[in-house]
């Protein structure tokens, strides 16, 4: 029995790197998609926004303003126009992501003890570098309204001490926990990377099986056992250990090894974190045995597997709060071993879990490793049996 596991696992392990079509998935996709998918977050956190400056005070104080604006990280001020009609034009041109309108009267308003409130319009069709520059922006203005009373009061015989304190009666302090860097990159690509093997898992799993239904060395074993039953269970235990050993490689490469090359927190053990991903690996795995007896072309996974790839990427709540979706959302999710494995994969790695805190999302994935198990074993046993039927009768 051990030499038949051994040896379907070498025989998948020589059609994944033997076919084309499989090893561009499941080993050359996986070290392009390691090196590439990252470039564009390395960067972290976003710097120097091009903005523009409508100064229509140019007095003292809106000049002020402006160099404390520039000064701010976030913001790069590289133009002063005239009027919001030019500003509209160069953010249609993406030279611009926004202007900050300074009115008439800013600085004798403000020395009158009035209100003077400035305007940013920016472009919030890219909401990442919009709510950055608008918070950067809200926060120099306040900052700069706050100096403003504080000289004030000091001018009308407050002391400094208490006039400090009468506008900023407290010091807020932000931390930002298992995100030191509070950047983007530290964010998504942890996730991004256990979706990216769950998907080359579960296609190089459907693709695996298209391309090894009809194969001389499954014909021969099947014909070897003459039992279904037995030939279905050592068919599927032999290919789980191969994907197992490969994919705990790969997994090791993602969690362990990119941390330290693209400096990325990770706190927790390596037992733990392997521990967790085994039945990831099973269950995405057997769901692709399961989804592969539907499927009867390779044109047909691709078609199948990358839409979906866009419903499992939203449920995840990387690209919005699942506490915010609708129970129907969070049920699709439940069928997908990708969803809990990312939730637990970054609690584990990027939030040192204790195993109360991924519990959930390990049991759930052994019970999708279960399931998944169970209608792979029918539907192989069913295909095995047909396959010695029509032999019979061909004997005949």
């Amino acid at each position: 029995m051990i030499k038949s596991l051994l040896l379907i696992s070498y025989e998948e392990l020589k059609r994944i790197f033997q076919n084309k079509a499989i090893a561009s998935v499941m080993f050359v996709g996986i070290f392009i998609y390691f090196f590439f998918y990252p470039q564009p977050y390395l960067h972290e956190a976003i710097r120097d926004v091009p903005i523009a400056v409508i100064d229509q005070d140019n007095t003292n104080y809106s000049r002020e303003l402006v160099r404390q604006l520039d000064a701010n990280k976030s913001i790069n001020i590289n133009l002063h126009i005239a009027d919001l009609q030019t500003a509209k034009k160069l953010i249609e041109e993406r030279k611009i992501y926004g202007v900050v309108l300074i009115p008439y009267r800013f600085q004798q308003h403000i020395l009158e003890g009035k209100t003077s409130p400035i305007s940013y319009y920016g472009d919030a069709s890219y909401i990442l570098i919009y709510s950055n520059v608008a918070t950067a922006v809200n926060t120099v203005a306040s900052n700069f309204g706050a100096k403003i009373s504080i000289s004030r009061k000091i001018a009308q015989g407050v002391d400094p001490a208490v006039a400090t304190n009468s506008v900023s009666p407290f010091n807020s302090q932000l931390i930002s926990l298992f995100n030191p860097q509070s950047g983007y990159a530290t964010y998504v690509i942890p996730a991004a990377f256990i979706l990216i093997l769950y998907q080359t898992l579960l296609i190089g799993s459907i693709l695996c099986r298209l391309f090894s239904k009809n194969s001389d060395f499954e014909i021969t074993f099947i014909n070897q056992q003459n039992d279904a039953t037995s030939s279905a269970l050592l068919l599927l235990f032999g290919k789980l250990l191969t994907y197992l050993m490969l994919y705990l490689i790969y997994f090791m490469m993602y969690t362990v090894f990119a941390n330290y090359w693209y400096d990325l927190p990770r706190l927790s053990h390596l037992v733990v974190s392997l521990s967790f991903i085994i039945p990831f690996i099973f269950s995405t795995a057997l769901l692709g045995k399961v989804v592969s007896h539907f499927v009867h072309t390779v044109s047909d996974v691709f078609c199948l597997i990358i839409p979906s790839s866009m419903v499992i990427f939203f449920v995840t709540g990387l690209s919005w709060p699942k506490e915010l979706m609708p129970p129907l959302f969070h049920l699709i999710g439940d069928i997908f071993p990708a969803v809990p494995a990312i939730i637990g994969s970054v609690k584990i790695n990027q939030m040192g879990a204790s195993f109360a805190e991924f519990s959930p999302q390990y049991w759930h994935l052994w019970i999708l490793t279960v399931v998944y198990f169970g209608i792979a074993f029918i539907l192989e046993k069913r295909a095995i049996q047909k396959a010695m039927s029509a032999n019979v009768r061909e004997e005949k």
